[in-house]
Formats: structure tokens, C-alpha cells, sequence
């Protein structure tokens, strides 16, 4: 990384520290981008060009979730999807763990308040599936469409979102990677109930005819 790449990665580090503090201080509506620019000690002009709204900024705590196809892709080819995709959930959280500065479970819950941030979310939360659904395909040579894949896809990140929600809303004596280990422990011994269509009804017999 060249002298400019690594002023460039500082200067963004700075920013969004400034912001996230300001958003958790101020208030995240109240907050402006102007504001953020003069405690960051840059110019307006330089903060729109690395940041085009303050939802980008309050986002990038979990920006990491974009990298769960990624991360998944990086597992050894020859490791069983079930143990690469546990791997990968671990591995993530860890990191998540690691970058957490005590401030995330606080700036998720201005985020649930905050309509367009948490719309944001959402879609960032889509398009990390997408690519996780790209990664299992790949790796179970299956389209992208297939209804295994989907599935796949769908389920890892309902394991993903148990353990963030339980520990956003309060389970704050284990670190989040503890908390994702709980809940795959528990699913291995789960007999899961899967949506099924009713077998078909037996035709009622007959009623003989009567004669006349």
C-alpha cells in the first residue's frame, strides 16, 4: 500500500470515528455532516468525497457482514460445506468481536430508530446473501437458483441473525462469537420442522346408489 493509500485509509478511519462518536452524543438526525467535517478537521468538500451521507457512516460497523461469501470461498476446498459455512460464521463473528469498541450494540439501536439507515441495512444484509449464495453454489456446483443453495444461504444467515439479535438485545456477558457457538451447538440437536404440504386427503367412499 503506497504513502497515499494508507493517508487515504487514515483519514476515512478518522471520519468515521468522529462520526460514530457524534452520532451516539448527538444523535444521529441532529448530527450533520458539516459537523462531522470540522471535528474531523477536513473539509466538507474531502468528507462527501469519502462518504456521500452520514448512512454510509453509520453503517460501517457492520460492513463485515459483505464478507461472509468471501470468507466462505477462502475455506479449504476439500472441507464439507456444513463444517466450511460453521468455520465461517465463526471466523466472522471474531472479527466482528475484535473491531467492536464497546459502541456497536448502541449504534444498531440508533440504526433500528433511523428509517433510511436501517432500510440500508437491510439491503446490505441482501446483497451479502446474494454473494453467499454465489459462494455455496460454487461450491456445491449447483446454479445459483437452485432451491438447495437458496436454502443454504438462508438458513446460515438465520444463525448469524439468532446470535446478533440475542446478543444486541442483552446477552452481553458472552462475546458474540460465544453466542453464534451456542447456537450451532443447539441446531445440531434440533429436530427442525420444515414446511410440508398436507398428505392428500383419502376420497370419500361412495354411497351405493339406490335403486328405484
Amino acid at each position: 500500500m503506497g504513502l497515499r493509500e494508507v493517508k487515504a485509509a487514515r483519514t476515512r478511519r478518522q471520519v468515521i470515528d468522529v462520526a460514530l462518536g457524534l452520532f451516539l452524543d448527538e444523535g444521529y438526525d441532529e448530527t450533520t455532516m458539516e459537523q462531522i467535517a470540522a471535528k474531523a478537521e477536513i473539509g466538507t468538500t474531502t468528507l462527501y468525497r469519502y462518504f456521500p451521507s452520514k448512512d454510509v457512516l453509520i453503517l460501517d460497523p457492520f460492513q463485515r457482514i459483505m464478507d461472509l461469501g468471501k470468507l466462505l470461498g477462502a475455506r479449504p476446498v476439500d472441507e464439507p460445506l456444513n463444517f466450511a459455512l460453521g468455520a465461517t460464521l465463526q471466523q466472522l463473528v471474531e472479527e466482528l468481536d475484535e473491531r467492536d469498541d464497546g459502541r456497536n450494540a448502541a449504534l444498531r439501536k440508533i440504526v433500528d430508530s433511523a428509517p433510511v439507515p436501517r432500510a440500508r441495512l437491510w439491503d446490505l444484509y441482501a446483497q451479502a446473501q446474494r454473494e453467499l449464495e454465489g459462494a455455496i453454489a460454487e461450491r456445491m456446483d449447483r446454479p445459483v437458483e437452485d432451491l438447495l443453495v437458496i436454502m443454504t444461504a438462508h438458513t446460515t444467515f438465520a444463525v448469524l441473525r439468532i446470535a446478533a439479535e440475542s446478543w444486541w438485545t442483552g446477552r452481553r456477558d458472552a462475546s458474540t462469537a460465544g453466542v453464534i457457538d451456542e447456537v450451532l451447538r443447539a441446531l445440531n440437536t434440533l429436530d427442525l420442522v420444515i414446511p410440508a404440504l398436507p398428505p392428500a386427503a383419502a376420497p370419500s367412499p361412495k354411497s351405493p346408489r339406490r335403486r328405484s
